[in-house]
């Protein structure tokens, strides 16, 4: 297991002269690309104080002071010779002197390489206070005003990453391969902090989750089962409660007091924006309680990147989902995506760009030809255009330009991506009604929806309890989009780790979704094969759409059939994709097709056929 080396004191000065509460990041490593490391020290007296660095291959860069007397900006450089090893750093004020050492600790070896997320994973987005209470001790906990209340949608339920590793196992019998976490970092907020992204301590493991080993040992737990894990990363905006906002080293460390967004992400790439606007979007706070943080300020700009350099390499995370990424600044978008692929190449970061628009969301693809930056960004975007038009494909009669029409019409919009398998395709998350609710609880349209989510180009991502049906009966509480997992907290009746309660229709969504997640995870062709599709068919009332994937001489044939009827396609209209194939396979009952006359799709659902060409 990793072990934190946290930085120690040497000697102490009396009481009046200066002192250190913390120092962010609490450690770092030699060997990284980036050879400056900012130290952030927080204490008191700090303003005046002169600094000495006495470590080999290790020297005094930068030195930043501020308004506030309880921070000082100390950059050290680490030469590519330097060791592994404590460093003695020295603050010296008018006679008083403090001297403490800083640890710079050995990378694991192959910590670089590691590998993110690719189109053949299936990705499984958890909030971690909902799945399972592995640990009630941690509950509710003095000095945390949000304690355990299950009655509340907005309350803290219990779950905690001892519930997680404890249900490990069931994540990788579904099939799914890439662990996708809400923030487990402190939120310290009053109320409503279970979600996590309302920051307070940077650099903590929220205790009501558990602690920074039990983090590391998750993370080691999936890579033993040869899973990863993705972390929610938050660089727009802090909870209110965060050290940083309640002393602000600088008045320009914060975009201000609370003015809200206007959420117009499409002022960034608008080209007659106004000024008010495109500055509203970007300085404007997410909510009351999240305040901005001015990016365009050095210091914090630094402090966000390395957080996030840390993160990855404290706990061995294999993918980055970048929270309100179009809410930062777009600078230092550049700089933060850089900075973490110079020190990873291989890993995979995802941006949430919540927009219907494919043109504004390609635009922040990394390589997109419509990137201002080409070179700079994530690989992934969450592709939310397909999420939307998915929807409206499934629920809307279709015509030649609606229902099925949608979808096709869609696809066609991927020409503005670099690479469309990179996206991240989804029928619902942790912020969007559930796909069940959003279907009007017709499970053979939930069905149908995960099947195109498993079969379209992209990295599918379910929802934890999309797999049992889970609906929420308001639409657009959170609370209760967010609900608890049953079988993970004491009294439940049902409990779907195990199936036991589970209804028949239940049972059979399950063990439908851990079906198709196992083969998508396991079918080349369904993750990396270039796509045909064919018009909606006009002689079944535009209500049948086909499309295929092809790689190399193998491919699939995916046939949406929202029709009440079985229906018989000609196969002579598809000998493009079929090519003189004339025996298939089911995908996911292994039954074989043949595919020398007649094609045949179940009404109200998706087929899925796999043959050689």
């Amino acid at each position: 297991m990793r072990l934190l080396v946290l930085f120690a004191f040497l000697a102490s000065a009396p009481a009046s002269a200066q002192s250190i509460e913390r120092i962010d990041p609490p450690n770092w490593w030699v060997g990284m690309q980036a050879e400056r490391v900012q130290l952030l020290i927080v204490g008191d007296n700090l303003d005046r104080a002169q600094i000495s660095v006495d470590y080999p291959g290790v020297e005094q860069g930068q030195i930043t002071r501020f308004a506030s007397s309880s921070y000082l900006a100390v950059e050290l450089v680490i030469g590519a010779d330097a060791q592994a090893g404590d460093v003695t750093i020295t603050l010296t004020r008018e006679e008083s002197e403090l001297e403490f050492t800083y640890s710079l600790l050995a990378r694991e070896a192959g910590a670089a390489d590691r590998q993110g997320f690719t189109p053949q994973d299936v990705v499984y987005l958890v909030q971690p206070d909902r799945f399972a209470n592995g640990d009630p001790s941690n509950d509710t906990l003095d000095g945390y005003v949000d304690g355990l209340n299950r009655e509340d949608p907005g309350g803290r339920h219990g779950g905690d990453i001892a519930g997680l590793i404890e249900n490990l196992p069931y994540i990788a019998d579904m099939g799914f391969t890439q662990l996708w976490l809400n923030p487990l970092q402190e939120n310290a907020e009053d109320r409503n902090s279970y979600h996590g992204y309302a920051i307070t301590d940077s650099y903590a493991v929220d205790p009501r989750y558990g602690t920074l080993e039990e983090y590391i040992a998750l993370a080691e737990a999936l890579a033993d089962s040869r899973m990863g894990l993705i972390m929610d990363v938050v660089p727009n905006h802090f909870g209110s409660n965060h050290y940083l906002n309640q002393t602000r080293p600088a008045r320009d460390f914060f975009n201000g007091s609370y003015r809200s967004t206007n959420h117009r992400q499409s002022t960034i790439h608008d080209p007659y924006a106004s000024t008010r606007d495109r500055d509203s979007f970007e300085d404007g706070w997410f909510a009351p309680t999240m305040p901005d943080i001015n990016q365009q300020n050095e210091v914090a700009a630094r402090y966000l990147i390395q957080n996030a350099i840390w993160w990855i390499e404290t706990v061995g995370i294999t993918g980055l989902r970048i929270d309100t990424y179009a809410f930062s600044d777009p600078d230092f978008m550049i700089d933060y995506t850089r900075a973490i692929q110079a020190e990873y190449p291989n890993l995979s970061m995802v941006g949430e760009v919540w927009s219907l628009d494919p043109v504004l969301t390609a635009g922040f693809q990394r390589g997109s030809p419509i990137n201002p930056v080409p070179d700079a960004g994530p690989n992934s975007v969450m592709d939310f255009p397909l999420l939307y038009t998915l929807i409206d494909a499934l629920k809307e009669e279709d015509s030649w330009d609606t229902g099925l029409a949608r979808l096709y019409n869609l696809l066609g919009s991927d020409r503005l991506y670099v690479d469309p398998l990179e996206l991240m395709t989804f029928a619902d998350n942790h912020d969007f009604d559930r796909i069940h609710t959003q279907l009007n609880e017709e499970t053979a349209l939930t069905k149908m929806a995960l099947s195109l989510i498993m079969t379209l180009r992209g990295t599918p991502q379910i929802l934890y309890g999309t797999e049992i049906l889970a609906t929420n009966e308001t639409p657009g509480d959170h609370g209760q989009i967010r609900s608890d997992f049953p079988g993970g907290f004491e009294g439940d009746t049902l409990n779907a780790f195990t199936g036991e309660g589970l209804s028949a229709e239940q049972a059979d969504m399950l063990s439908f979704v851990q079906t198709l997640a196992r083969w998508r995870s396991t079918s080349d062709v369904a993750a990396y094969g270039d796509t045909i599709h064919y018009v909606p068919e006009e002689a079944h009332g535009h209500g049948v759409y086909v499309f295929g994937r092809i790689l190399d001489d193998e491919a699939i044939m995916v046939i949406v059939n929202k029709t009440d009827a079985p229906v018989y396609l000609n196969r002579t209209d598809y000998r493009e994709l079929l090519n003189r194939t004339e025996i298939a396979t089911h995908a996911l009952t292994g039954d074989r097709v043949d595919l020398s006359r007649d094609i045949p799709a179940e009404a109200r659902a998706v087929t899925i056929l796999e043959f050689l060409r």
